[in-house]
């Protein structure tokens, strides 16, 4: 290999590995968007904050379509617009997301996920990789007839212990309600249980814990609708949790 076609693969990589830890120019209004139902529209603001003008292309999709791909989203009865547009530097623009009116359950609240691409200006130098980058969060469907307060979603999720294998145990927690419930941090005396759990309504999932001996307590942090955080404990024994709590300081 001769010098000069050396110093240039040298030069592609550096570039490929720096464009990956370049964040997006594009930056999102919110991190999860709620479509209430009793609305015809839901909206979420884009502005780019880069330097140089991008093409902006949005689109729905159904959750496990795990790769995003827009070309096997799915017939789905939203409409996405502008869902491509030009952003020039430091300029906004607002997506509209528009149900049709039906095709979606009117009993429960159903994950959709929308992606934001972001397709910059072809590079200057032939030394310069352009890379285009996706951003996703969760829309939220909510029909109009839910009549159960959101807010307090966390505060009726139920969480019980059962011996496992192993000398392991087992957290089970229990959506009842008919939103989703999107968990963080989950700990149980301390010792990190999951990262992160979004809770379907009506679904249940089981986090294998160290076994349980004495009372333990129990602590999580639930998002809100604003992509808020608040924190909940609660105290136990081998068969479950109560007086779950919202709390500003450990419990």
């Amino acid at each position: 290999m001769n010098r000069c076609m050396s110093i240039a693969i040298h030069l592609g990589l550096f570039a490929l590995l720096s464009s990956f830890n370049a964040p997006a120019a594009v930056s999102l209004s919110g991190t999860r968007l709620i479509f209430d139902g009793r609305f015809h529209e839901a909206s979420l603001g884009v502005v780019n904050r880069g330097n140089h003008e991008v093409l902006i292309q949005a689109w729905l999709s159904e959750p496990d379509n795990v790769e995003g791909n827009p070309d096997t989203a799915g017939d789905l009865p939203f409409v996405l617009t502008p869902h491509l547009m030009r952003l020039d530097r430091s300029a906004k623009q607002v997506i509209r997301v528009l149900y049709q009116g039906q095709g979606m359950a009117q009993d429960v609240e159903s994950l959709l996920h929308l992606y934001v691409l972001e397709i910059p200006r072809r590079a200057d130098s032939a030394n310069q990789l352009s890379i285009a980058i996706r951003q996703r969060i969760n829309l939220f469907y909510r029909p109009a007839g839910l009549t159960e307060d959101p807010a307090k979603t966390a505060l009726r999720l139920r969480w019980t212990l059962a011996s496992g294998n192993a000398g392991l145990s087992v957290l089970r927690v229990s959506n009842p309600t008919p939103y989703h419930a999107a968990l963080q941090d989950v700990r149980l005396d301390g010792v990190p249980a999951s990262e992160y759990l979004l809770l379907a309504p009506g679904a249940s999932h089981e986090l294998p814990v160290a076994a349980v001996v004495d009372t333990r307590r129990l602590s999580f942090e639930a998002l809100n609708d604003y992509g808020g955080v608040l924190a909940y404990c609660a105290h136990g024994n081998r068969d479950g949790f109560n007086n779950t709590e919202y709390r500003q300081k450990d419990c």
